[in-house]
Protein backbone atom coordinates (compact mmCIF):
# COMPACT_ATOMS: atom_id res chain seq x y z
CA UNK A 1 0.00 0.00 0.00
CA UNK A 2 1.41 3.59 -0.73
CA UNK A 3 2.67 5.60 1.61
CA UNK A 4 1.00 8.99 0.71
CA UNK A 5 -2.96 9.10 -0.02
CA UNK A 6 -3.60 12.14 -1.06
CA UNK A 7 -6.99 12.05 -1.84
CA UNK A 8 -8.21 11.27 1.23
CA UNK A 9 -5.95 13.73 2.81
CA UNK A 10 -7.38 16.55 0.69
CA UNK A 11 -10.95 15.06 1.30
CA UNK A 12 -10.36 15.74 5.22
CA UNK A 13 -8.89 19.31 4.36
CA UNK A 14 -12.04 20.43 2.59
CA UNK A 15 -13.94 18.78 4.70
CA UNK A 16 -12.63 21.02 7.75
CA UNK A 17 -12.79 24.26 5.73
CA UNK A 18 -16.15 23.29 4.54
CA UNK A 19 -17.62 22.71 8.06
CA UNK A 20 -16.05 26.00 8.76
CA UNK A 21 -17.93 27.71 6.20
CA UNK A 22 -21.42 25.63 6.91
CA UNK A 23 -20.65 27.16 10.97
CA UNK A 24 -20.32 30.97 9.73
CA UNK A 25 -23.65 30.52 7.33
CA UNK A 26 -25.38 29.35 10.27
CA UNK A 27 -24.20 32.64 11.73
CA UNK A 28 -24.64 34.89 9.34
CA UNK A 29 -28.40 33.36 8.28
CA UNK A 30 -29.27 33.54 11.47
CA UNK A 31 -28.74 37.59 12.16
CA UNK A 32 -30.62 40.02 10.07
CA UNK A 33 -29.59 43.70 10.66
CA UNK A 34 -32.45 45.89 10.88
CA UNK A 35 -32.89 50.12 11.89
CA UNK A 36 -34.32 50.40 15.58
CA UNK A 37 -37.85 51.65 15.65
CA UNK A 38 -37.57 54.92 16.97
CA UNK A 39 -39.91 56.88 19.92
CA UNK A 40 -40.44 60.14 20.52
CA UNK A 41 -38.71 59.39 24.29
CA UNK A 42 -35.65 58.61 23.22
CA UNK A 43 -34.83 61.91 20.82
CA UNK A 44 -36.06 64.51 23.60
CA UNK A 45 -32.42 65.16 24.33
CA UNK A 46 -32.04 66.69 20.66
CA UNK A 47 -35.64 67.93 20.35
CA UNK A 48 -37.07 68.82 23.68
CA UNK A 49 -40.49 69.85 22.65
CA UNK A 50 -40.74 67.07 20.30
CA UNK A 51 -44.64 65.49 20.13
CA UNK A 52 -44.39 62.62 16.97
CA UNK A 53 -42.48 61.49 14.41
CA UNK A 54 -43.56 61.12 10.58
CA UNK A 55 -41.92 59.23 7.44
CA UNK A 56 -40.10 62.03 4.87
CA UNK A 57 -37.68 61.77 2.11
CA UNK A 58 -36.74 59.03 3.53
CA UNK A 59 -36.18 60.19 7.45
CA UNK A 60 -38.16 60.94 9.97
CA UNK A 61 -39.54 64.75 10.27
CA UNK A 62 -39.75 65.65 14.19
CA UNK A 63 -43.14 68.09 15.16
CA UNK A 64 -43.90 69.38 18.19
CA UNK A 65 -47.33 69.23 19.53
CA UNK A 66 -48.79 72.06 16.84
CA UNK A 67 -47.16 69.99 14.03
CA UNK A 68 -44.04 72.15 13.39
CA UNK A 69 -41.61 70.45 12.08
CA UNK A 70 -38.50 71.04 14.21
CA UNK A 71 -36.36 68.78 12.44
CA UNK A 72 -35.22 65.18 11.00
CA UNK A 73 -33.94 62.41 12.30
CA UNK A 74 -32.32 59.20 9.87
CA UNK A 75 -30.32 56.32 11.05
CA UNK A 76 -27.12 54.65 9.38
CA UNK A 77 -28.78 51.23 9.09
CA UNK A 78 -29.43 48.96 6.52
CA UNK A 79 -27.14 51.77 4.49
CA UNK A 80 -24.16 51.50 6.27
CA UNK A 81 -24.37 47.95 7.29
CA UNK A 82 -21.92 46.44 5.20
CA UNK A 83 -19.01 49.26 6.95
CA UNK A 84 -17.41 46.51 9.58
CA UNK A 85 -15.28 48.13 12.46
CA UNK A 86 -13.44 46.10 14.37
CA UNK A 87 -15.74 43.13 14.56
CA UNK A 88 -19.24 44.64 13.23
CA UNK A 89 -21.34 47.51 11.85
CA UNK A 90 -22.83 50.06 13.92
CA UNK A 91 -26.03 51.72 13.98
CA UNK A 92 -26.00 55.59 14.44
CA UNK A 93 -29.06 58.01 15.10
CA UNK A 94 -28.28 61.67 13.38
CA UNK A 95 -30.83 64.04 14.06
CA UNK A 96 -30.36 67.40 12.19
CA UNK A 97 -32.37 70.73 13.10
CA UNK A 98 -34.01 72.54 10.78
CA UNK A 99 -31.65 74.25 8.84
CA UNK A 100 -30.41 70.69 7.95
CA UNK A 101 -27.23 71.21 10.47
CA UNK A 102 -26.30 68.29 12.63
CA UNK A 103 -27.60 68.76 16.06
CA UNK A 104 -26.20 65.31 17.22
CA UNK A 105 -25.33 61.77 17.01
CA UNK A 106 -26.16 58.48 19.24
CA UNK A 107 -25.57 55.15 18.99
CA UNK A 108 -28.92 53.54 18.60
CA UNK A 109 -27.05 49.88 18.03
CA UNK A 110 -23.92 47.57 17.41
CA UNK A 111 -22.29 44.57 16.60
CA UNK A 112 -19.07 45.84 17.81
CA UNK A 113 -17.22 44.51 20.90
CA UNK A 114 -18.41 46.21 23.98
CA UNK A 115 -15.06 47.51 24.76
CA UNK A 116 -14.31 49.25 21.73
CA UNK A 117 -17.60 50.69 21.59
CA UNK A 118 -17.72 51.99 24.70
CA UNK A 119 -14.38 53.78 24.38
CA UNK A 120 -15.49 55.71 21.59
CA UNK A 121 -18.85 56.49 23.21
CA UNK A 122 -16.74 58.18 25.96
CA UNK A 123 -14.65 60.41 23.29
CA UNK A 124 -16.93 63.21 22.83
CA UNK A 125 -14.76 65.09 20.71
CA UNK A 126 -15.32 62.52 18.26
CA UNK A 127 -19.26 63.14 18.30
CA UNK A 128 -18.14 66.82 18.36
CA UNK A 129 -17.05 67.30 14.74
CA UNK A 130 -20.18 66.11 12.90
CA UNK A 131 -22.54 68.58 14.92
CA UNK A 132 -23.42 72.20 13.02
CA UNK A 133 -22.63 71.06 9.82
CA UNK A 134 -24.36 69.96 6.77
CA UNK A 135 -23.99 67.42 4.44
CA UNK A 136 -22.18 69.42 1.97
CA UNK A 137 -19.72 70.72 4.35
CA UNK A 138 -19.00 67.23 5.63
CA UNK A 139 -18.65 65.78 2.12
CA UNK A 140 -14.68 66.86 2.66
CA UNK A 141 -14.26 66.21 6.21
CA UNK A 142 -11.66 63.89 7.40
CA UNK A 143 -12.51 62.22 10.80
CA UNK A 144 -10.48 61.90 13.96
CA UNK A 145 -10.43 58.41 14.86
CA UNK A 146 -10.49 57.30 18.38
CA UNK A 147 -7.38 56.18 19.73
CA UNK A 148 -7.78 52.61 20.82
CA UNK A 149 -10.95 52.22 18.96
CA UNK A 150 -9.61 53.25 15.22
CA UNK A 151 -11.42 50.91 13.58
CA UNK A 152 -14.71 51.05 15.36
CA UNK A 153 -14.76 54.50 15.33
CA UNK A 154 -13.62 55.15 11.87
CA UNK A 155 -16.51 52.61 10.59
CA UNK A 156 -19.18 54.98 12.69
CA UNK A 157 -17.42 58.29 10.82
CA UNK A 158 -17.53 56.64 7.61
CA UNK A 159 -21.33 55.51 7.78
CA UNK A 160 -22.32 58.91 9.74
CA UNK A 161 -20.64 60.68 6.25
CA UNK A 162 -22.66 57.64 3.98
CA UNK A 163 -26.42 58.02 5.27
CA UNK A 164 -25.75 62.24 5.38
CA UNK A 165 -24.54 61.80 1.54
CA UNK A 166 -27.40 59.83 0.34
CA UNK A 167 -29.67 62.42 2.41
CA UNK A 168 -28.06 64.95 0.89
CA UNK A 169 -29.77 63.78 -2.67
CA UNK A 170 -32.92 64.45 -0.92
CA UNK A 171 -34.04 68.34 -0.11
CA UNK A 172 -36.06 69.52 2.86
CA UNK A 173 -36.93 72.84 1.08
CA UNK A 174 -37.45 71.15 -2.49
CA UNK A 175 -39.28 67.80 -1.69
CA UNK A 176 -40.75 67.49 -4.72
CA UNK A 177 -39.18 65.39 -7.33
CA UNK A 178 -38.20 66.00 -11.17
CA UNK A 179 -41.62 64.60 -12.87
CA UNK A 180 -42.16 63.29 -16.55
CA UNK A 181 -44.01 66.81 -17.15
CA UNK A 182 -41.39 68.98 -16.77
CA UNK A 183 -38.23 67.02 -18.81
CA UNK A 184 -40.84 66.86 -22.17
CA UNK A 185 -40.92 71.16 -21.83
CA UNK A 186 -36.61 70.89 -22.52
CA UNK A 187 -36.59 66.87 -24.37
CA UNK A 188 -39.91 66.20 -26.03
CA UNK A 189 -38.77 62.97 -26.74
CA UNK A 190 -38.92 61.33 -22.95
CA UNK A 191 -41.21 58.74 -22.31
CA UNK A 192 -40.29 57.53 -19.22
CA UNK A 193 -37.92 58.09 -16.23
CA UNK A 194 -35.75 56.03 -14.25
CA UNK A 195 -33.75 56.85 -11.09
CA UNK A 196 -29.90 57.39 -12.17
CA UNK A 197 -27.59 54.22 -10.35
CA UNK A 198 -24.44 56.51 -10.71
CA UNK A 199 -25.97 59.90 -9.64
CA UNK A 200 -29.07 59.23 -6.86
CA UNK A 201 -31.24 61.71 -6.71
CA UNK A 202 -30.73 62.45 -10.48
CA UNK A 203 -32.84 60.18 -13.50
CA UNK A 204 -32.47 58.80 -16.14
CA UNK A 205 -34.30 59.64 -19.44
CA UNK A 206 -35.64 57.38 -21.56
CA UNK A 207 -37.19 57.61 -25.22
CA UNK A 208 -40.12 55.69 -26.10
CA UNK A 209 -37.57 52.71 -27.40
CA UNK A 210 -36.26 52.00 -23.92
CA UNK A 211 -32.41 53.94 -24.57
CA UNK A 212 -31.15 56.22 -22.58
CA UNK A 213 -31.33 59.94 -24.31
CA UNK A 214 -30.56 62.09 -21.55
CA UNK A 215 -30.17 63.16 -17.69
CA UNK A 216 -32.54 64.93 -15.67
CA UNK A 217 -30.80 66.64 -12.93
CA UNK A 218 -31.79 69.49 -10.27
CA UNK A 219 -29.39 71.85 -7.93
CA UNK A 220 -31.28 71.01 -4.92
CA UNK A 221 -30.43 70.09 -2.30
CA UNK A 222 -26.78 70.82 -3.75
CA UNK A 223 -28.00 74.97 -4.28
CA UNK A 224 -30.05 74.77 -0.59
CA UNK A 225 -27.54 77.45 0.61
CA UNK A 226 -27.29 79.64 -2.43
CA UNK A 227 -29.67 82.51 -1.53
CA UNK A 228 -30.47 84.77 -4.78
CA UNK A 229 -31.88 87.84 -3.52
CA UNK A 230 -34.17 86.15 -0.23
CA UNK A 231 -34.06 82.90 -0.72
CA UNK A 232 -32.32 79.55 -2.44
CA UNK A 233 -34.10 78.12 -6.23
CA UNK A 234 -34.49 74.92 -7.30
CA UNK A 235 -33.49 74.52 -11.17
CA UNK A 236 -33.82 71.37 -13.82
CA UNK A 237 -30.86 70.62 -15.30
CA UNK A 238 -31.44 68.32 -18.22
CA UNK A 239 -27.80 66.98 -19.31
CA UNK A 240 -26.69 64.76 -22.26
CA UNK A 241 -26.69 60.93 -22.01
CA UNK A 242 -23.55 61.01 -20.59
CA UNK A 243 -23.50 63.54 -17.98
CA UNK A 244 -21.04 65.45 -19.39
CA UNK A 245 -22.72 68.73 -21.00
CA UNK A 246 -25.51 70.70 -20.00
CA UNK A 247 -28.27 71.37 -22.87
CA UNK A 248 -30.98 73.33 -21.37
CA UNK A 249 -32.55 74.62 -18.20
CA UNK A 250 -35.95 75.38 -16.06
CA UNK A 251 -36.32 77.29 -12.79
CA UNK A 252 -38.62 74.39 -10.89
CA UNK A 253 -39.46 76.81 -7.72
CA UNK A 254 -37.69 79.61 -5.52
CA UNK A 255 -38.10 80.63 -2.42
CA UNK A 256 -36.89 84.22 -3.58
CA UNK A 257 -39.36 87.53 -4.40
CA UNK A 258 -42.07 86.57 -7.38
CA UNK A 259 -41.67 89.32 -9.11
CA UNK A 260 -37.93 89.08 -9.23
CA UNK A 261 -38.27 84.79 -9.86
CA UNK A 262 -40.84 86.42 -13.37
CA UNK A 263 -38.15 88.50 -14.81
CA UNK A 264 -35.42 85.63 -14.67
CA UNK A 265 -37.84 83.39 -16.10
CA UNK A 266 -39.25 85.60 -18.84
CA UNK A 267 -35.74 86.38 -19.90
CA UNK A 268 -34.71 83.29 -22.44
CA UNK A 269 -31.38 84.61 -22.84
CA UNK A 270 -30.06 83.96 -19.66
CA UNK A 271 -32.02 80.44 -19.46
CA UNK A 272 -29.64 79.69 -22.28
CA UNK A 273 -26.08 81.22 -20.73
CA UNK A 274 -24.98 77.58 -19.79
CA UNK A 275 -26.39 75.66 -22.74
CA UNK A 276 -23.59 73.33 -24.36
CA UNK A 277 -21.50 73.71 -21.31
CA UNK A 278 -19.45 71.02 -20.04
CA UNK A 279 -20.16 70.24 -16.05
CA UNK A 280 -16.15 70.88 -15.69
CA UNK A 281 -16.71 74.14 -17.23
CA UNK A 282 -19.91 75.61 -15.06
CA UNK A 283 -18.06 73.81 -11.79
CA UNK A 284 -14.83 76.14 -12.75
CA UNK A 285 -16.45 79.16 -14.67
CA UNK A 286 -15.89 82.55 -13.40
CA UNK A 287 -18.81 84.46 -14.26
CA UNK A 288 -16.84 87.84 -14.92
CA UNK A 289 -14.65 86.64 -16.96
CA UNK A 290 -16.89 84.49 -18.71
CA UNK A 291 -19.60 87.49 -19.78
CA UNK A 292 -22.07 86.11 -17.42
CA UNK A 293 -24.54 88.64 -17.15
CA UNK A 294 -27.35 88.96 -14.42
CA UNK A 295 -30.82 89.57 -15.26
CA UNK A 296 -31.61 93.40 -15.22
CA UNK A 297 -34.13 94.49 -12.41
CA UNK A 298 -33.34 91.22 -10.73
CA UNK A 299 -29.70 90.53 -10.82
CA UNK A 300 -29.22 88.77 -7.41
CA UNK A 301 -32.00 87.09 -7.74
CA UNK A 302 -30.39 85.28 -11.49
CA UNK A 303 -26.42 85.27 -9.67
CA UNK A 304 -27.95 83.39 -7.12
CA UNK A 305 -29.48 80.52 -9.74
CA UNK A 306 -26.12 81.11 -11.72
CA UNK A 307 -24.32 79.81 -8.71
CA UNK A 308 -26.17 77.17 -7.55
CA UNK A 309 -25.96 75.76 -11.04
CA UNK A 310 -22.13 76.20 -10.90
CA UNK A 311 -22.46 74.55 -6.94
CA UNK A 312 -24.40 71.62 -8.04
CA UNK A 313 -21.98 70.71 -11.43
CA UNK A 314 -19.04 70.73 -8.43
CA UNK A 315 -21.10 68.15 -6.80
CA UNK A 316 -21.36 66.37 -9.83
CA UNK A 317 -18.14 66.20 -10.65
CA UNK A 318 -17.55 64.69 -6.87
CA UNK A 319 -20.26 62.35 -7.32
CA UNK A 320 -18.16 60.64 -10.54
CA UNK A 321 -14.69 61.06 -8.31
CA UNK A 322 -16.78 58.75 -5.83
CA UNK A 323 -17.28 56.38 -8.43
CA UNK A 324 -14.95 53.98 -7.98
CA UNK A 325 -13.81 50.55 -7.94
CA UNK A 326 -13.45 48.30 -4.86
CA UNK A 327 -9.71 47.94 -5.04
CA UNK A 328 -9.88 51.73 -4.91
CA UNK A 329 -11.80 51.96 -1.85
CA UNK A 330 -9.20 49.95 -0.28
CA UNK A 331 -7.19 52.19 2.45
CA UNK A 332 -3.82 51.55 3.89
CA UNK A 333 -3.09 51.89 7.28
CA UNK A 334 0.01 51.69 9.13
CA UNK A 335 -1.01 48.54 11.13
CA UNK A 336 -1.62 46.74 8.05
CA UNK A 337 2.16 47.40 6.53
CA UNK A 338 2.91 46.20 10.38
CA UNK A 339 0.27 42.93 9.61
CA UNK A 340 2.15 41.76 6.70
CA UNK A 341 5.84 42.28 8.29
CA UNK A 342 4.66 40.39 11.15
CA UNK A 343 3.03 38.06 8.37
CA UNK A 344 6.78 37.55 6.92
CA UNK A 345 8.47 37.67 9.83
CA UNK A 346 6.48 34.57 10.85
CA UNK A 347 6.55 32.87 7.92
CA UNK A 348 10.59 32.60 8.22
CA UNK A 349 10.70 31.17 10.99
CA UNK A 350 8.15 28.87 10.28
CA UNK A 351 10.07 27.63 7.64
CA UNK A 352 13.55 28.37 7.92
CA UNK A 353 16.28 27.03 10.18
CA UNK A 354 15.67 30.86 12.13
CA UNK A 355 13.40 29.18 14.51
CA UNK A 356 16.36 26.66 15.46
CA UNK A 357 18.82 29.53 16.84
CA UNK A 358 17.82 30.62 20.59
CA UNK A 359 17.81 34.27 20.13
CA UNK A 360 16.29 34.82 16.87
CA UNK A 361 12.89 33.04 18.56
CA UNK A 362 13.07 35.94 21.48
CA UNK A 363 13.87 38.37 19.15
CA UNK A 364 10.59 37.43 17.51
CA UNK A 365 8.72 36.89 20.69
CA UNK A 366 9.86 40.42 21.61
CA UNK A 367 8.48 42.00 18.38
CA UNK A 368 5.09 40.31 18.71
CA UNK A 369 4.46 41.24 22.14
CA UNK A 370 5.67 45.17 21.71
CA UNK A 371 4.56 45.92 17.92
CA UNK A 372 1.58 43.15 17.84
CA UNK A 373 0.09 43.06 21.58
CA UNK A 374 0.75 47.08 22.97
CA UNK A 375 1.27 49.08 19.33
CA UNK A 376 -1.29 47.52 17.47
CA UNK A 377 -3.33 45.88 19.72
CA UNK A 378 -5.52 43.89 16.45
CA UNK A 379 -5.37 40.46 17.78
CA UNK A 380 -7.20 37.43 16.33
CA UNK A 381 -10.37 36.39 19.10
CA UNK A 382 -13.65 34.78 19.01
CA UNK A 383 -15.34 38.08 19.16
CA UNK A 384 -13.73 39.40 16.17
CA UNK A 385 -13.73 36.53 14.35
CA UNK A 386 -17.71 35.93 15.51
CA UNK A 387 -18.35 39.58 14.75
CA UNK A 388 -16.55 38.56 11.21
CA UNK A 389 -19.22 36.06 10.05
CA UNK A 390 -21.86 37.80 12.14
CA UNK A 391 -21.25 41.31 9.29
CA UNK A 392 -18.57 40.34 7.29
CA UNK A 393 -15.15 41.25 6.87
CA UNK A 394 -13.47 44.81 6.77
CA UNK A 395 -11.78 44.15 3.56
CA UNK A 396 -12.07 47.96 2.85
CA UNK A 397 -10.32 49.49 5.85
CA UNK A 398 -8.20 46.61 7.63
CA UNK A 399 -6.94 44.10 5.01
CA UNK A 400 -3.71 43.51 6.75
CA UNK A 401 -5.76 42.07 9.93
CA UNK A 402 -8.33 40.59 7.12
CA UNK A 403 -5.08 38.39 5.40
CA UNK A 404 -3.56 37.86 8.68
CA UNK A 405 -6.89 36.10 10.00
CA UNK A 406 -6.81 34.26 6.48
CA UNK A 407 -2.84 32.63 7.07
CA UNK A 408 -4.42 31.67 10.66
CA UNK A 409 -7.50 29.89 9.07
CA UNK A 410 -5.98 28.22 5.91
CA UNK A 411 -2.09 27.97 7.53
CA UNK A 412 -3.55 24.91 9.65
CA UNK A 413 -5.11 22.87 6.98
CA UNK A 414 -2.56 23.48 4.20
CA UNK A 415 1.05 23.55 6.17
CA UNK A 416 -0.17 21.43 9.03
CA UNK A 417 1.67 24.30 11.43
CA UNK A 418 0.08 26.38 14.00
CA UNK A 419 1.63 29.27 12.14
CA UNK A 420 -0.71 31.89 14.52
CA UNK A 421 -0.20 30.30 17.66
CA UNK A 422 3.25 29.53 17.34
CA UNK A 423 4.67 32.38 15.24
CA UNK A 424 1.98 35.57 15.28
CA UNK A 425 -0.15 36.18 18.94
CA UNK A 426 1.05 37.92 20.85
CA UNK A 427 0.00 36.94 23.72
CA UNK A 428 1.06 33.34 23.07
CA UNK A 429 5.11 34.79 22.31
CA UNK A 430 4.62 36.66 26.06
CA UNK A 431 3.86 33.22 27.49
CA UNK A 432 6.84 31.47 25.85
CA UNK A 433 9.13 34.69 26.92
CA UNK A 434 7.99 33.47 30.26
CA UNK A 435 8.03 29.76 29.57
CA UNK A 436 10.85 27.75 32.65
CA UNK A 437 11.50 31.07 34.05
CA UNK A 438 11.06 29.67 37.67
CA UNK A 439 12.97 26.38 38.60
CA UNK A 440 9.91 25.71 40.12
CA UNK A 441 7.36 23.93 36.97
CA UNK A 442 3.99 21.75 37.44
CA UNK A 443 3.17 19.62 35.21
CA UNK A 444 -0.64 18.41 35.21
CA UNK A 445 -1.64 14.48 35.62
CA UNK A 446 -2.21 12.68 31.66
CA UNK A 447 -5.85 12.78 33.79
CA UNK A 448 -5.66 16.51 34.45
CA UNK A 449 -4.18 17.43 30.67
CA UNK A 450 -6.83 15.89 29.11
CA UNK A 451 -9.16 16.76 31.29
CA UNK A 452 -8.41 20.74 31.26
CA UNK A 453 -7.40 20.27 27.25
CA UNK A 454 -10.88 20.26 26.40
CA UNK A 455 -11.99 23.20 28.13
CA UNK A 456 -10.75 25.63 24.89
CA UNK A 457 -13.42 23.31 22.56
CA UNK A 458 -16.24 23.70 25.19
CA UNK A 459 -15.73 27.21 25.29
CA UNK A 460 -15.57 27.15 21.06
CA UNK A 461 -19.06 24.97 21.06
CA UNK A 462 -19.58 28.09 23.81
CA UNK A 463 -19.38 30.85 21.27
CA UNK A 464 -21.02 29.16 18.38
CA UNK A 465 -24.24 28.61 20.20
CA UNK A 466 -24.09 32.37 21.84
CA UNK A 467 -23.31 34.31 18.61
CA UNK A 468 -26.14 31.59 16.56
CA UNK A 469 -28.36 31.84 19.00
CA UNK A 470 -27.91 35.27 20.48
CA UNK A 471 -27.03 34.62 23.74
CA UNK A 472 -25.80 37.29 26.21
CA UNK A 473 -22.35 36.40 26.45
CA UNK A 474 -19.87 39.11 26.23
CA UNK A 475 -17.05 37.10 23.57
CA UNK A 476 -13.80 39.23 25.15
CA UNK A 477 -14.49 38.39 28.17
CA UNK A 478 -13.54 35.09 27.60
CA UNK A 479 -10.11 35.74 25.96
CA UNK A 480 -7.09 37.68 27.12
CA UNK A 481 -6.35 39.64 24.18
CA UNK A 482 -8.53 43.06 24.99
CA UNK A 483 -5.93 43.46 27.91
CA UNK A 484 -3.56 44.68 25.45
CA UNK A 485 -5.12 47.71 24.95
CA UNK A 486 -5.57 49.23 28.56
CA UNK A 487 -7.98 51.88 27.57
CA UNK A 488 -10.57 49.37 26.55
CA UNK A 489 -9.72 46.13 28.18
CA UNK A 490 -12.80 44.94 30.37
CA UNK A 491 -11.68 43.69 33.95
CA UNK A 492 -12.76 40.18 32.72
CA UNK A 493 -9.77 40.33 29.90
CA UNK A 494 -7.53 41.70 32.36
CA UNK A 495 -7.90 39.03 34.51
CA UNK A 496 -7.25 36.19 32.28
CA UNK A 497 -4.49 37.69 31.02
CA UNK A 498 -2.35 37.97 34.38
CA UNK A 499 -3.97 34.82 35.91
CA UNK A 500 -2.71 32.76 32.29
CA UNK A 501 0.78 34.62 32.41
CA UNK A 502 1.41 34.09 35.83
CA UNK A 503 0.35 30.20 35.53
CA UNK A 504 2.50 29.88 32.36
CA UNK A 505 5.94 30.25 34.46
CA UNK A 506 4.85 26.96 36.26
CA UNK A 507 3.17 25.43 33.31
CA UNK A 508 4.46 26.48 30.00
CA UNK A 509 1.72 27.82 27.95
CA UNK A 510 -0.80 27.24 29.99
CA UNK A 511 -3.49 29.45 28.63
CA UNK A 512 -2.87 28.01 24.68
CA UNK A 513 -3.28 24.41 25.98
CA UNK A 514 -6.26 25.30 28.63
CA UNK A 515 -7.94 27.98 28.06
CA UNK A 516 -7.79 29.79 24.31
CA UNK A 517 -10.74 28.71 22.10
CA UNK A 518 -8.89 30.80 19.05
CA UNK A 519 -6.72 28.24 19.43
CA UNK A 520 -9.17 25.72 19.81
CA UNK A 521 -10.31 26.65 16.31
CA UNK A 522 -6.86 26.47 14.69
CA UNK A 523 -6.29 22.66 15.90
CA UNK A 524 -9.97 21.76 14.85
CA UNK A 525 -9.05 22.73 11.34
CA UNK A 526 -5.41 21.77 11.31
CA UNK A 527 -4.44 18.68 9.12
CA UNK A 528 -1.39 17.00 10.99
CA UNK A 529 0.15 14.80 7.98
CA UNK A 530 -1.04 11.45 6.39
CA UNK A 531 -1.71 9.72 9.69
CA UNK A 532 -4.82 12.32 10.47
CA UNK A 533 -7.94 10.31 10.07
CA UNK A 534 -11.54 11.48 10.66
CA UNK A 535 -11.83 11.46 14.51
CA UNK A 536 -13.79 12.48 17.49
CA UNK A 537 -13.12 15.91 17.24
CA UNK A 538 -14.59 16.22 13.73
CA UNK A 539 -17.65 14.24 14.63
CA UNK A 540 -18.65 16.90 17.56
CA UNK A 541 -17.80 19.17 15.18
CA UNK A 542 -20.05 18.40 12.97
CA UNK A 543 -22.85 17.76 15.43
CA UNK A 544 -22.73 21.20 16.74
CA UNK A 545 -22.51 22.78 13.34
CA UNK A 546 -25.67 20.31 12.62
CA UNK A 547 -26.98 21.43 15.24
CA UNK A 548 -26.79 25.24 14.73
CA UNK A 549 -27.76 24.81 11.22
CA UNK A 550 -31.23 22.93 12.04
CA UNK A 551 -32.26 25.70 14.77
CA UNK A 552 -30.63 28.68 14.04
CA UNK A 553 -33.13 31.04 13.86
CA UNK A 554 -33.85 32.55 9.72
Amino acid sequence: MPKNRPWPSLALRLWRIALLALAVLAIRRSHSPAAVALTVDRIHDFFPTAASLSPQNGMQAVKDASGITLGHVMQTSPEADDIIGYSGPTNTLIALDSRGKVLGLRILSSGDTTDHLAEVVRERAFFKQFTDKKAAELANLQPQAVSGATLTSSAIAEGVLRRLGKSATTSLRFPDAITLEEVKKLEPRAATLRESQAHPGSHEVLDEKGAVIALAVRTAPASDGTVGYKGPSDTFMLMDAGGTTLRGIALRRSYDTEQYVGYVTGDPVFLKTFDGMTTDKIAHIDFNAAGVEGVSGATQTSYGIAEGIRVRAESWLKENEARRSWWQQIRWRWQDSGHVAILLAALAMAFTPLRGRAWCRHLHHALLVIYGGFIAGEMLSQGLLAGWATHGTPWRNAHGLVLLAAVALLGPVFTSKQLYCHHICPHGALQQLLARRLPWQWSPSKAVDKLLSKLPFVLLALVLFSVTFALPVNLNALEPFDAYLFRVAGWASITIAIVGLLWSLFTPLAYCRYGCPTGALFKLLRFTGDGDRFGARDWLAALCVAFVLLLAPG
